[in-house]
């Protein structure tokens, strides 16, 4: 159902890119309440994640119009517009497919469909910088494509020893695609260049999403490695070296997106050690896709106002946001303070729950306690950053008020964000799969 919507409303979109695209994400919202009822129902992760697709699509829909109007910039010409709703849909569709239950053949052609059709938003307007991060993003994510499906194909072979290769090289080339170190350095420059939008959904739900076709996989090998675990202590190892990466980057970005971007690569190491670990682990990393996904497309959506507004998303231009931008900052403060771990908002228990998983079993407690010690590093290098962009000195240019429907995306995720919290323990009655 979902793939299917998307690709019509993009044409819906790209045909009328203003009312057509608030149309879209009116019917995306509907989808998404399909899709919570059927997890709530079925108790099913796919459907979970599912309806965080559907969310961040009709966000990303609902704002993509503010963002190609270019408020302080040059807007972007009619005919780039509806290709970029065309490919949108297309994205959009992919990562729908990335929840289906699916053969691993048909959900690596899903994760391709995802790279190929990100890749062309991230370079679609013309320019040297977003050409070299398409570029980039191609050349790293492609060859994980590959690798992934060299994966795919040894598994299928049946034997234990193809299994243990194809293992190795699902865990290379997915990992590649999701950002996990070291095959993550496409990422920040992606994210720097690509739209708001597009990065939201890219962050906030297709890197976790990738992440969790790997664990399918990985599970999927499970028999024919007679329950050996080291392909969880390869999860594990890249997950610490993700945090240690993408935490120490942090600390000296001043460009917000490259921020959130290294933020994203922190994230996913936390996603990455919750299915290492497994058992409550697991739980916490399935819960954390969603938490996640929610906190990061907040403050992606936020820095698109921000740049139409401001022409820059460089922390050392941008200032007063409490004052030009009431609402958009009071999203952008929540989501920070989510990405950095702070209660009650969902992703601190999601992160806890992940923690517990490692503390539970003798042989990951140094894991567990490395992680806390780096999500400590991370929530000060937010907390450093973050209040510059709120009362250093303003720019001189003067701000139009926020509109009503403008704000309307950040009010929305602001509400799930601060919900998410309250209902882990809800959400922890499911029983999500182990």
């Amino acid at each position: 159902m979902g793939i299917g919507l998307a690709l019509l409303l993009s044409l819906l979109a790209a045909w009328r890119p203003s009312a057509g695209g608030r149309i879209a994400a009116v019917l995306f919202a509907l989808i998404a309440a399909g899709f919570l009822i059927a997890a709530y129902s079925a108790r099913s992760w796919n459907d979970a994640y599912q309806a965080l697709v559907a969310v961040l699509g009709a966000v990303a829909f609902w704002a993509s119009p503010y963002y190609l109007d270019g408020g302080v910039e040059e807007a972007w010409p009619r005919r780039l517009q509806a290709s970029y709703f065309v490919l949108l849909g297309v994205f959009a569709a992919s990562l729908f497919g990335l929840g289906e239950h699916w053969s691993l053949l048909a959900l690596w052609v899903a994760v391709e469909a995802t790279t190929l059709s990100s890749v062309a938003l991230v370079g679609l307007r013309p320019g040297v910088h977003t050409f070299e991060a398409a570029w980039k993003y191609l050349m790293l994510a492609g060859m994980g494509g590959l690798i992934a499906l060299a994966g795919v194909v040894m598994i299928g072979g049946g034997s234990t020893q193809t299994a243990a290769a194809g293992a190795i090289l699902l865990v290379v080339g997915f990992g590649a695609k999701a950002g996990l170190v070291p095959l993550h350095t496409w990422l920040p420059d992606a994210h720097a260049q690509a739209p708001a939008p597009v990065s939201a959904l890219l962050s906030g739900a297709e890197l976790a999403g990738i992440l969790w076709v790997l664990h399918t996989g990985l599970q999927q090998t499970r028999a024919l490695l007679h329950g050996a675990a080291w392909p969880n202590d390869l999860l594990i190892g890249l997950g610490l070296l993700s945090l240690v990466v993408g935490v120490g980057a942090m600390a000296g970005q001043r460009n917000l997106k490259r921020l959130l971007a290294y933020s994203s690569v922190e994230h996913m190491g936390v996603i990455a050690l919750g299915m290492g670990f497994g058992g409550i682990g697991l739980v916490g990393a399935l819960l954390h896709v969603i938490t996640h996904g929610l906190a990061k497309s907040q403050c992606f959506f936020v820095s698109g106002e921000i740049q139409t507004r401001y022409g820059t998303v460089d922390g050392t231009k941008i200032g007063g946001l409490h004052q030009g931008m009431p609402w958009g900052s009071g999203g952008l403060l929540i989501g920070l303070a989510a990405l950095a771990g702070v209660p009650p908002l969902g992703p601190f228990f999601s992160e806890w729950l992940v923690a517990a998983g490692g503390l539970a079993q003798g042989a990951t407690v140094i894991p567990a306690i490395l992680m806390l010690a780096l999500l400590a590093l991370g929530f000060i290098a937010i907390a450093y950053r973050a209040p510059r962009l709120w009362y250093q000195p303003t720019p001189g240019t003067r701000l139009s008020a926020e509109g009503a429907l403008e704000v309307a995306p950040t009010v929305l995720l602001s509400a799930l964000l601060l919900i998410s919290g309250f209902a882990v323990p809800w959400l922890l009655r499911w029983h999500l799969p182990h």
